[in-house]
């Protein structure tokens, strides 16, 4: 995997600040099943991707079986 761009290291480095400086355990909390809700769908979206460049499912609002 390539490295990420500068843009994207300096947005991860602010966010890791932004946790470091944090004290508010329930904040914390928040941004962490947030940023997990957001890791899944993630996931969930290159799942679907893959399998449809592999052909292993159609693409999404296929007019395949469609009654248009």
């Amino acid at each position: 995997m390539k490295e990420p761009s500068l843009s994207r290291q300096f947005a991860l480095a602010m966010q890791e600040r932004a946790i470091e400086s944090c004290d508010d355990i329930e904040q914390l909390r928040s941004v962490a099943k947030t940023l997990l809700r957001a890791w899944q769908m993630q996931a969930s979206f290159t799942e679907d991707y893959a399998a449809q460049l592999m052909h292993l499912t159609p693409p999404p609002f296929s007019s395949k079986g469609s009654a248009d």
